[in-house]
């Protein structure tokens, strides 16, 4: 009896290693993966990190981001902004809905979206450079305030307008201009 329960669990064991997914494939970044990566970081040559951190929230601010918390320690900033995330073709569907008997259609439409933009530095002394990685998420809520979708922002317009802003900015501050 001990023994036929010994091979069973010995079998399903095997069976469900197999299943299991491989060490190696876990920790691979996919292609897409680098690719958000290469669009979000940038390095600037300077060691002057605190520098870089005042110019990347004075650029964000720009951008018209509220400050939520920067730590310098931890060469951190992060910042939002709430817009409307309405969009027409989502309330004249709701109307629709509502007219022929879906009571409650609108409490199913996005209706407010927050953008969050995180900004993490790296020094690099070997090199004496800094990274700066900008990742931008937008949260979208319905009417209700439930949220209802969280996805990461990646138009390259975006990234390079923040870079190119924070370049400037960098550039202006260098030569004291």
């Amino acid at each position: 009896m001990k023994s036929s329960i010994f091979v069973a669990l010995l079998f399903a064991i095997i069976c469900l290693s197999g299943c299991a997914p491989r060490a190696v494939d876990m920790v691979t970044l996919s292609e897409s993966t680098l690719e958000e990566r290469q669009l979000q970081t940038r390095s600037f040559d300077t060691i002057n990190e605190t520098e870089i951190l005042s110019a990347s929230a004075a650029t964000l601010q720009d951008l018209g981001f509220n400050i939520d918390e920067i730590n310098s320690d931890f060469g951190l900033i992060t910042c939002s902004k709430t817009r409307d995330a309405r969009e027409i073709w989502q309330q004249v569907g709701a109307f629709f809905l509502t007219i022929f008997g879906g009571a409650g259609a609108f409490e199913l439409t996005d209706h407010t979206q927050v953008i969050r933009a995180t900004v993490v530095t790296t020094p690099k002394e070997i090199n004496s450079k800094v990274i700066v990685r900008l990742n931008i998420q937008r949260v979208i809520s319905n009417t209700k305030g439930n949220v209802i979708k969280i996805e990461t922002i990646n138009d390259p317009e975006i990234y390079s307008e923040f870079f190119g802003r924070l370049s400037k900015s960098l550039f202006l501050e260098a030569n004291n201009l």
